[in-house]
């Protein structure tokens, strides 16, 4: 059964688009950038983003994308409480030829 969908939710749905794929290419820069591993806490406070926002674009990165990897668990560097965090995937010795 097809719905009738006002034009309005639709350019909303598209803005979302664009800004959910800026938002994935702005905590790929940060982990890039700093390196090492990071928890959505940590995320999100070094950009000012939401945790519920890190953790959406975070778990796009981790399995759609593939553009991040979970790291071992560690203590989350501002709660303290124990986390998984992300990082860059390692690099391949075929890779550092490219």
């Amino acid at each position: 059964m097809r719905t009738a969908v006002r034009s309005t939710s639709v350019d909303a749905y598209h803005a979302h688009a664009g800004k959910s794929a800026q938002q994935r290419t702005r905590i790929l820069g940060f982990i890039k950038t700093r390196g090492g591993d990071w928890s959505i806490g940590e995320i999100a406070q070094a950009l000012s983003l939401q945790k519920s926002t890190v953790s959406a674009r975070v778990n796009e990165l981790l399995n759609e994308t593939k553009d991040l990897i979970e790291r071992p668990k560690r203590k989350d560097r501002i709660s303290g409480i124990r986390v998984r965090p992300v990082g860059l995937p390692p690099i391949g010795q075929g890779e550092l030829f490219q």
